[in-house]
C-alpha cells in the first residue's frame, strides 16, 4: 500500500471519528435539552401545585370557622360549607393530577428494599446498608 493511500485512509478513519462523535454530541445536546425541558415544566406545575395547596389551606380554615359557627347555631352556614367542602374535594383531584404530571416528567429513582435509601442508576448493592440488588 503506498504512502497516498495510508494518508487517505486515515484521513478517511478521522473522518469517521468525527461523525461519530458529531453524532454523540448531537444525542447528548438533544438531551440536555430534553431534560431543560422536563425541568421547565416540572416547575410551572410544582408552582401550580403550590398555589393549589395555598388555596386547600385557606379552603380548610374556612371549612374549620364556618363548622364552628355551625355547632354555635348559626343556621345559615350550610350551603356555604358544602360549597367549601366540595370546592376542596375538587382541589385534591386537582392536586393528584399535578402529582401525577410531575411524576411521569420525574419518576422517582429506585430505592433499596431494605432500607429504602435512593440507588444510584444502574447499582448493584446500597451504598447505604449494602445489600445486594437483585438485577
Amino acid at each position: 500500500m503506498g504512502f497516498i493511500q495510508r494518508i487517505a485512509d486515515s484521513a478517511k478513519s478521522v473522518g469517521n471519528r468525527a461523525r461519530d462523535l458529531g453524532e454523540l454530541a448531537g444525542d447528548k445536546a438533544r438531551d440536555l435539552t430534553r431534560k431543560s425541558s422536563d425541568l421547565i415544566e416540572v416547575t410551572k406545575i410544582k408552582h401550580e401545585l403550590r398555589k393549589l395547596e395555598k388555596e386547600m389551606e385557606n379552603n380548610l380554615a374556612g371549612i374549620g370557622a364556618l363548622y364552628y359557627q355551625n355547632q354555635q347555631g348559626r343556621e345559615d352556614t350550610g350551603d356555604e360549607l358544602n360549597r367549601l367542602i366540595e370546592a376542596t374535594r375538587q382541589l385534591e383531584i386537582e392536586m393528584k393530577e399535578l402529582e401525577e404530571q410531575i411524576e411521569a416528567v420525574q419518576p422517582k429513582p429506585p430505592a433499596c428494599p431494605e432500607c429504602g435509601s435512593e440507588l444510584a442508576e444502574n447499582a448493584k448493592f446500597c451504598s447505604n446498608c449494602g445489600r445486594k440488588i437483585a438485577d
